[in-house]
């Protein structure tokens, strides 16, 4: 079998691969715009990957993406030619559990205007702090991701409920809704963490209705992608202190233009889509694929396949 990469495969990730499947032949490349009649599998982040791609590679049978969003994907493509698309899903749990308890802590314990502080030489305790503790949080998504989140919110001593397509509840949760029993839960809660997968349906889920469902001065911590929120009813509603303050790490537009009012406002806390970024990601993301390709072509035994029509 042929395998392309479009992303660097270090000595030592080779020989694990190379262990797992001998006859393999594995060829880096530039980017996927060369025919290739052998290639059979093709390895990427999925941002250079396109529907026109498709037609390059005749006996493509498997696409594996180091990332665990796939909405960057060609999706009817690859469902139109039959080709199995697997991601790194859970490869980002905790990186992004750590993140999101970090943004939390920052916006409770009034982190900007420490930091602020710090720069201006400032030594005072004037700043309000909360706490986490007694806290409900709202996750908006409870999958794998949600879930490891709400592990983490439950240490805390926090209520933790959430929102899933189905509903389906999970012991991580006090309780887990549909979308159509959201208001319940987000009129309650204190803080609202989004990690939604972008997908035609979650674009602009946090919107104008969504957001005047929240509790009056609730925080607001966005980890899923930019296009999942509404930007405009955002801006508006931390403008008027509805969401009293935010942890944004995803935005429509990346990087975030220098004349985007959000980094004006005292009440963002602003990080650059750094989510699932850590130094150990890196080779929890290289394990998932390591094990899927020690077991193709049998897609019972492998992991993540994606869901093309569903988008995850």
């Amino acid at each position: 079998m042929k395998v392309l990469s479009s992303i660097k495969i270090g000595e030592d990730r080779l020989k694990a691969l190379l262990a797992a499947q001998p006859q393999a032949e594995i060829q880096q490349v530039k980017d996927f715009s060369e025919k290739d009649e052998q290639a059979e599998i093709l390895l990427t982040y999925g941002w250079d990957l396109k529907k026109e791609t498709l037609d390059l590679f005749p006996n493509l049978k498997w696409v594996q993406t180091l990332s665990a969003g796939v909405d960057m994907l060609p999706l009817a493509g690859l469902a139109e030619k039959g080709i199995v698309l697997t991601n790194v899903r859970g490869a980002h749990k905790i990186q992004m559990a750590e993140h999101v308890i970090w943004s939390m802590l920052m916006l409770l314990r009034n982190g900007l205007t420490f930091v602020q502080q710090q720069k201006d030489k400032v030594f005072s305790a004037k700043p309000q702090v909360d706490e986490m503790y007694g806290k409900t949080v709202c996750i908006v998504g409870a999958g794998t991701i949600g879930k490891e989140i709400a592990e983490r919110c439950s240490a805390f001593g926090m209520k933790v409920l959430g929102i899933s397509r189905r509903g389906t509840q999970d012991e991580a949760f006090s309780k887990v809704v549909s979308p159509d029993g959201m208001s319940e839960v987000l009129s309650v809660s204190d803080i609202v963490v989004v990690v939604l997968p972008l997908t035609p349906g979650t674009k602009t889920f946090i919107n104008a209705s969504f957001i005047n469902s929240m509790k009056d001065g609730a925080l607001l911590v966005n980890a899923a992608r930019g296009p999942v929120a509404d930007e405009e009813a955002l801006l508006k509603a931390l403008q008027e202190r509805k969401i009293a303050a935010a942890a944004l790490d995803v935005f429509v537009r990346e990087p975030l233009p220098e004349d985007s009012p959000f980094w004006s406002l005292d009440n963002v806390f602003i990080t650059p889509h750094i989510g699932g970024r850590t130094i150990q990601a890196s080779e929890r993301m290289w394990n998932v694929f390591t094990e899927n390709f020690s077991k193709y072509p049998d897609q019972d035994k492998m992991m993540n396949i994606i869901d093309l029509v569903a988008g995850y």
